[in-house]
């Protein structure tokens, strides 16, 4: 009977153990709801970390994908000793920006993140974070203030980026509320290689505090935020280096986070990056370190026009044929005399090579721009040989840009001039097939670059007459 009445007394201690540990995990207190990321990826064109001033062009789409990995972006104190409550996360962003004009910009970012909690803070009765989940998407619209041309531009914009109260809650990647950040951002170049940005912006959100026994209060809320960037704009490798801080206005606590890397265009409309730093700071969102990397697409929307991918059509990038002592214009014989003008009359074309003629004449752009100008006189004297002068084997037309910051930074530029003078010519009759499209960018200036008029000379497009001849052609 007695060993009965201890087996009972036995399972009624454990019995109560197992209530006692049940009541203090309904006592445990859930995270509360606030986005911990402070890396703001720019969806635009410009320092990745940083907005830079610049807008996406005119119908411009530009869809970004990103991962990257925080060591320990959060941590409390308790008694001294700092404890990290994120060991690590990992996080995926969706960034999609749209030029709706040259002034105005619209973008969407959308985040979704892995963490792995750090030290158990069940004996504070505090929760552990949510492992996975949807972070709050991000809308914002960029505004275009000021746009300066030449070497040492200057572009000033202004953005709103509205934080939406969506995503897994416990994840600490959603606010309560909708949140505001609003940004002044000024980007300008330093010559032609080097373009430095800078920004200053309010984070307007409501205030969390994180609370638990024996442990220092973290209240998160609204921000002072700065940033500054420097990157290079020559070349299809380029460096990157960007400077962001944060300043609590509740606690009157800073950070700082320290980003450098490169990025890489291997063809036009694509761009590779990477990117990694350290962060200064016990403010919840500033890591220890950080890892990016990523990819990011640009297309340009609108009537598709463009030359197709067709043997009629081919995208190269070679040296300008160099003058040489061919043949003179006027010793051109049967179908080619149609092209070449008699005594006293004005020749379009100036002979470079012994089958190679160059139009005289050329067509000129405003810097960044793809537009045809309004006065194409050229282009319809052009259209008007290739069409009464079957002898013509082949036109090239070959883009150009100035090696100003606003015309390197966008690596399309030369082939969206080439291309725009190319459906202008397919659109007034000439064959496609009849036709070759090059883009050199800044590699082959006509004039200096070092004075205005001379870069506005370089922002052209050329057409190059190939003339079929009996003779070897010239190397």
């Amino acid at each position: 009977m007695s060993g009965g009445c201890a087996w009972w007394q036995r399972m009624g201690t454990v019995a109560a153990l197992l209530l006692a540990q049940g009541a203090l995990a309904q006592e445990s207190v859930p995270l509360p709801d606030f986005v911990l990321e402070r890396l703001e990826v720019n969806p635009g064109p410009g320092p990745l970390a940083t907005g830079g001033g610049t807008l996406l062009r005119d119908g411009e789409l530009r869809v970004t994908l990103l991962g990257h990995y925080q060591h320990e972006p959060l941590t409390i104190n308790d008694g001294g000793e700092t404890i990290p409550l994120l060991r690590s996360r990992s996080t995926g962003v969706l960034a999609v920006g749209l030029g709706l004009s040259s002034r105005l910009q619209l973008d969407v970012r959308v985040p979704v993140m892995t963490q792995r909690e750090g030290e158990s803070l069940d004996a504070q009765g505090l929760s552990a974070p949510t492992r996975t989940g949807l972070g709050s998407p991000r809308v914002g619209a960029r505004v275009a203030i000021l746009r300066t041309e030449g070497d040492d531009s200057v572009d000033l914009a202004a953005e709103v980026g509205v934080g939406l109260p969506f995503g897994t809650d416990g994840a600490l990647a959603r606010s309560s509320d909708t949140s505001i950040l609003a940004r002044v951002m000024v980007g300008g170049s330093l010559g032609s290689i080097l373009a430095p940005s800078f920004e200053i912006g309010t984070l307007l959100r409501s205030t969390a505090t994180i609370t638990a026994e024996n442990l220092e209060a973290r209240e998160i809320g609204s921000e002072l935020r700065l940033g500054a960037g420097l990157m290079t704009t020559e070349g299809p490798l380029r460096g990157e280096v960007s400077l962001n801080a944060g300043l609590s206005f509740k606690q009157a606590q800073g950070a700082v986070e320290l980003l450098g890397g490169a990025r890489y265009t291997p063809r036009e409309g694509v761009e590779l990056f990477a990117l990694g730093g350290l962060g200064l700071g016990s403010e919840p969102g500033i890591p220890l370190f950080r890892l990016v990397a990523g990819v990011s697409f640009s297309y340009l929307l609108g009537e598709d026009t463009r030359p197709d991918s067709d043997s009629s059509i081919v995208h190269e990038s070679v040296p300008l044929p160099l003058p040489g002592s061919g043949r003179r214009p006027g010793e051109a014989r049967g179908s080619q005399a149609s092209l070449i003008p008699g005594p006293g009359e004005t020749s379009p074309i100036a002979n470079v090579a012994r089958d190679r003629f160059v139009l005289e004449g050329k067509v000129y752009f405003r810097t960044a721009s793809a537009e045809l100008p309004a006065e194409l006189a050229d282009l319809d004297r052009a259209v008007e040989m290739m069409l009464t002068n079957p002898s013509v084997a082949l036109m090239t037309v070959d883009g150009h840009t100035d090696d100003s910051r606003a015309e390197t930074l966008n690596p399309r530029l030369g082939r969206d001039r080439a291309e725009a003078v190319w459906r202008y010519l397919v659109e007034h009759g000439v064959p496609p097939n009849k036709l070759r499209l090059r883009s050199f960018g800044p590699q082959h200036p006509a004039q200096t670059n070092s004075t205005p008029e001379g870069r506005e000379r370089n922002r052209r497009v050329e057409l190059l007459l190939m003339l079929p001849t009996t003779q070897e052609p010239t190397p």
